[in-house]
C-alpha cells in the first residue's frame, strides 16, 4: 500500500507544470488611495491594474479601476480581457468573451412609448 502511494506522488509530481519565471513585476500604492501594478510570467500570462478613489455621490466614496490581463490558453491563442470596475460593476471587454443579443424592435418600441408617455399616478387618479 506504502508502495503505490509513493508510486502516485513520484507520477503526479512528474506531472506537475514546471515553475513560471517571473519576467517583470511592479507594484505601488499611493497615500491617497491610487495605485498601479504589473507583472508579466515567462509563460505569457501577463496583468495591469490601476486604481483611483473616488467620490460616487454626496455620501459614499468608491474606487474606479482600469485594467487588462492576458493568458496563452492550451489552443496557443492569447486571449486579452481590458475591464473597467467602478460604481456600474465589473464591465469586461475582449473579443472572445459572448455578447448579449440585439434587444427585439417590439421591447425598443415599447421602452421609447414608455419614454414618451411616462406613468403618473396622481394624474391617473384626478381621470376617475
Amino acid at each position: 500500500m506504502k508502495l503505490l502511494l509513493v508510486v502516485c506522488l513520484c507520477f503526479a509530481s512528474t506531472l506537475a507544470k514546471e515553475e513560471v519565471q517571473l519576467i517583470s513585476n511592479e507594484a505601488m500604492v499611493e497615500y491617497d488611495g491610487k495605485f498601479h501594478y504589473h507583472y508579466e510570467l515567462g509563460d505569457g500570462s501577463k496583468a495591469s491594474q490601476d486604481g483611483v478613489l473616488k467620490k460616487v455621490d454626496a455620501e459614499h466614496d468608491g474606487e474606479s479601476i482600469e485594467g487588462k490581463f492576458a493568458f496563452v490558453a492550451d489552443d496557443g491563442k492569447e486571449y486579452l480581457v481590458s475591464y473597467i470596475a467602478d460604481e456600474n460593476g465589473y464591465q469586461p471587454v475582449g473579443a472572445h468573451l459572448p455578447t448579449p443579443p440585439p434587444v427585439p424592435e417590439s421591447v425598443l418600441k415599447t421602452l421609447k412609448y414608455l419614454e414618451e408617455h411616462p406613468y403618473n399616478p396622481e394624474a391617473a387618479a384626478k381621470k376617475h
